[in-house]
This record gives structure tokens, sequence and C-alpha cells, in this order.
């Protein structure tokens, strides 16, 4: 398993700006991967146009004709270069719409410097910050469909995997009706919503159970589950062993 993607970064930003600069047309021998955070940007890539709005990102390969025009308006973006590790392969487009998640933002967040310094392990720091980030957009690949708010149901069950995720909630999110979300689901998956739900928890679980850190009970609670029993019952059906003999094992 490839546990780091990324071998160095380059540059680093994260800027709110009046207006942002050009870029000359030019050939880049690094990753660039910028996303917009607020606000409008307008890139080139192999003088194809593209144009990133909020949670839109470009990810460029190495070899990429990039270039950007002038902005005119008032923009937050965050943008990294990078080098990747031997071997390593993105299966990403030039643009991405839509791909920066809200656990995306909590950690850029986190990390409030502008650009990269010798002080504080920054580099390191936003390696890994980038790393993150990364294995959120591959995960969020893995998991996508031809259908836009199927894709959005999924990406939400990952980010909310320990709250009580039923089905009036998640349709309340994608402000769409319960029937209609229990029927695209199903159209999309094969699977009824509320039986992938609680597949990808009792998944989770039994990962918590064999890192051995957590109680039964506590694994239950902090999967949404508030009747004990239930979580037990539960994982036996999907699993075929109890939580209490594969704690044992």
């Amino acid at each position: 398993m490839q546990y780091y993607l990324v071998k160095d970064v380059s540059h680093y930003c994260n800027v709110c700006l009046k207006k942002y600069g050009e870029i000359i047309r030019h050939t880049i021998p690094y990753y660039d991967f910028t996303f917009v955070l607020e606000g409008t940007m307008v890139y080139y890539a192999n003088d194809q146009k593209i144009i990133l709005q909020r949670n839109d990102a470009i990810f460029f390969p190495p070899g990429t004709i990039r270039a950007r025009e002038d902005g005119k308006e008032q923009v937050h973006f965050v943008s990294f270069n990078f080098t990747a590790q031997e071997g390593v392969v993105f299966p990403f487009y030039s643009h991405m719409q839509g791909c920066i998640t809200q656990n995306i933002r909590k950690l850029i967040a986190q990390y409030p410097p502008s650009h990269l310094s010798s002080f504080y392990h920054a580099k390191e720091k936003c390696v890994s910050m980038l790393n993150y980030i990364l294995f959120e957009l591959l995960e969020a690949e893995a998991i996508k469909c031809d259908n836009e708010h199927v894709s959005k149901i999924l990406y939400y069950i990952e980010e909310h995997i320990t709250e009580d995720l039923r089905l009036k909630t998640i349709s309340v999110q994608m402000n769409l009706s319960k029937e209609y979300t229990s029927y695209i689901f199903k159209k999309e998956t094969g699977r009824t919503l509320t039986d992938y739900v609680n597949e990808r928890k009792i998944l989770l679980a039994g990962e918590l159970i064999q890192n051995g850190e957590m109680t039964l009970t506590d694994i239950a609670i902090y999967l949404g589950f508030e009747n004990y029993n239930y979580f037990s019952r539960l994982f036996k059906r999907y699993m075929e062993i109890s939580p209490v003999t594969l704690k044992k094992k």
C-alpha cells in the first residue's frame, strides 16, 4: 500500500486577494493542484479554458502547458506545486468540479500560513496536509457514479459516517424527497440506502475493534448506534462473526 503520495512541495499558498495576477503560457515540470474557496479564476490547460468557481480545482500533471488570466475580482484560493512519489498515478481530470469538501476546508483552516518557510516544520506539515487532501480526492473518485445526486449522497455518508444517518436526514441535506432519494440510490447502486450505511458503519466498526483502543460499547455509540444489542446483531449479520468473538481474536 502506498502511504505517501507526495515526494516534495515546492510551492504552497493560501491567499485571499482583491485580484490575482496573470501567469504567462508555459510548460510546467511539476504537478499544479489549485482550488478556489471563494470567487472565480480562469486557467488554461494545453490551451483549453477552465473557469474555476467555488469548490472547484485544477489538477495539472507535469508537462501541461499552463496559463492564467488576470483576475478582476476578489478570490480566495489555495495552490500547491509538488512532485509525486515514484509510481504514483492520479486518476484526476484537469478540471475537478465541486471536489473541495467540508473536510478539506476544515483541514486548510488549521494550516493558516500563506507560504512555506523553514520554521516550525512548515514544509513537513504542508506535505502531510496535501497527502491527506489527495487521499480524500482519491476516495471520492473511487465512489464516484454517473448520478450527481447519488455521488453527493455517497460523499455525505463518508464524511458523516459516525452520525445517525437516516434516510430522512440525508434527503433533507440533499434537498430531495425521501422517496426520490431512496429511488435514485437503489437504482444507481442496486442497494437500499439503509443497507449501504449499515455496511459502511460495520466495516469501520471491524477496524476499530481490531485496533483495540475502544470498548465495544464505545464503538457502538461512536458509530451512532443507540442500542448495543442492535449493533451486535447487525455486526454479526454483515461480518458473520460477533463483535465479542472478533475482539477476542
